[in-house]
């Protein structure tokens, strides 16, 4: 599942550039102009959201409440296409009360589709409280071990230049744990409502 949004998300980013490209210019306008950048990449942003954990598996349906905040880009560039490369950084968290909690931290690059509908795509560093050794109870996840990386697709929609709404596909991976009891990272599927400011 994560694959797929992952490789949806690389053929918008080639598409994207490709699609503007073949678009014609008025005489005089450069096709390397400024971006008109959104104000939540020029400013800090705030978002809150659900989810339903690990559909189709262990920890499946229950109900994960996130918070997470991003920086604004720390530069911006004059060519759109190259200016879609520079992160924004954030630090968040995911907590549910009967699953696996985490909290984690990296970056974000964002593609604007329009002028209101963008793309995301994050990685990062996290830590889990889930359940890890010889013994797992049956409705929990083994992830491992409490350390890994975190993955995540979105796609989003600018409602006005303060808020937006980012529909979210995020795994915690558990690549590098050891192989005992096939290890598996919750996958969570929800909606986030992001304030900038």
């Amino acid at each position: 599942m994560v694959r797929v949004a992952l490789l949806l998300l690389a053929g918008s980013l080639t598409v994207s550039p490709l699609a503007a490209q073949a678009q014609t210019l008025p005489a005089g306008v450069s096709s390397y102009a400024p971006a008109t950048e959104p104000s939540s990449a020029l400013s800090w942003e705030a978002r809150i959201g659900a989810a339903v954990a690990n559909p189709g598996g262990r920890e499946s349906g229950l109900l994960n409440f996130s918070g997470e905040i991003a920086t604004p880009r720390p530069f911006t560039l004059n060519d759109r296409f190259a200016n879609a490369f520079v992160p924004r950084f954030h630090l968040g968290s995911s907590a549910n009360f009967n699953g696996t909690r985490y909290a984690y931290a990296g970056a974000t690059w964002t593609v604007d589709l329009t002028k209101t509908v963008f793309v995301e795509a994050s990685l990062g560093a996290a830590l889990n409280d889930g359940k890890t050794g010889a013994i797992i109870p049956q409705d929990r996840l083994n992830v491992g071990c409490n350390s890994g990386t975190r993955e995540a697709a979105a796609l989003g929609v600018r409602l006005n230049d303060r808020w937006s709404l980012v529909a979210t596909l995020e795994h915690f991976s558990t690549a590098g744990c050891a192989d005992r009891g096939n290890p598996r990272g919750p996958a969570n599927v929800g909606a986030k409502l992001g304030y900038s400011f």
